[in-house]
């Protein structure tokens, strides 16, 4: 779905196609296979329509850097802490180098945070 301009007809429509799904008992395949669309617009559309609902986050793999705030000078007790989307924090003791700060910021997260 590269297009992110919002077609309003493809949306209502995608929304009654996703309500006749969810009233059909039906597999996502089976349903799919009956309405002739392909699952992965199905699950595209499904994923769209939740995030625009706001019932679901989007789920944008683009990782984005945050500007970086230095509150007061750290002491030799104080922890270097990283905050990341979500609740998700990284301490680490100032003592850490920065090959493996680097080290740890550029590795995948490995939770999915849906």
């Amino acid at each position: 779905m590269a297009n992110k301009q919002r077609d309003p007809a493809k949306e209502a429509s995608w929304r009654k196609t996703l309500q006749r799904f969810s009233t059909s008992g039906l597999s996502v395949r089976e349903f799919c296979r009956r309405e002739q669309v392909t699952e992965s617009a199905f699950y595209a559309w499904r994923r769209t329509v939740a995030e625009r609902d706001g019932t679901r986050k989007p789920t944008s793999k683009t990782l984005a850097f945050v500007p970086a705030v230095i509150s007061d000078e750290p002491g030799p007790e104080s922890p270097f802490v990283i905050k990341q989307a979500g609740d998700l924090e990284l301490r680490l003791p100032p003592a850490t180098t920065a090959e493996r700060i680097a080290e740890l910021v550029h590795t995948p997260r490995s939770r999915d945070t849906q």
